[in-house]
């Protein structure tokens, strides 16, 4: 029979065929880009006294994303272990974040080396003006030290973290540690911190398991 065991691991991120991120060009074993346009939109209302009223509204579209992610081993003085990032939560750090204002006049969007084919429905109309396009990446990078909680199991024949075959079980690849984790989200779970604190060391599995249940990292 197969090994199945929920575990916790922490180590130095390495990959023998890394990706490389399309924005940053950084070498990495997870990267999610997204292009959106911010646009300016008039529009008509109806204010209190029944008038017709002209206003303006701000909004945006995505024109393009891309998410990709490719096995890689965390590595510790004891050795190494391989991780299956399929379905994982991913607590990345941004590789990239940048505005360039004024509108496209053409079919395409171009930058960085990237060209985006642009739909009409993203071009504006007659009552909508674009402002610019963001451009932004988040990446789990290579050679950082990682936390990585899942399901370790040989059922591939290497002993690898995985999604665990219980869906009540997380499985998070984070550049935050543990400890991190728990303290961006001490603002308003202080009450549960305590009371998970209190409960002794199996409490910081539960308060971790809890709040990523809660809040989208």
């Amino acid at each position: 029979g197969s090994f199945n065991q929920i575990a916790e691991i922490k180590g130095k991120s390495t990959c023998a065929s890394p990706l490389v991120s399309e924005l940053a060009k950084v070498s990495c074993a997870y990267y999610s880009m997204r292009v959106s346009r911010e646009y300016e939109e008039t529009y008509w209302d109806t204010d209190s006294n029944g008038h017709r009223v002209q206003k303006t509204r701000r909004g945006s579209d995505t024109v393009a994303q891309n998410t990709r992610f490719v096995p890689f081993y965390i590595e510790d003085a004891t050795g190494k272990m391989r991780v299956n990032p399929d379905g994982a939560t991913f607590v990345t750090e941004k590789a990239f974040s940048h505005f360039e204002p004024g509108e496209v006049h053409g079919p395409s969007l171009s930058f960085g080396g990237l060209t985006i084919a642009l739909s009409n429905t993203l071009l504006g109309g007659a009552s909508t003006r674009t402002l610019g396009y963001r451009y932004e990446e988040d990446v789990i990078p290579l050679e950082k030290n990682l936390y990585v909680m899942g399901e370790a199991s040989d059922s591939q024949g290497e002993l690898a973290i995985q999604k665990p075959s219980d869906k009540k079980n997380r499985f998070l690849i984070s550049v935050k540690s543990e400890e991190e984790l728990i303290r961006s989200s001490t603002s308003t779970m202080t009450g549960l911190l305590v009371g998970s604190l209190i409960s002794g060391a199996a409490g910081i599995t539960v308060i971790v398991l809890t709040l990523l249940n809660i809040f989208d990292f």
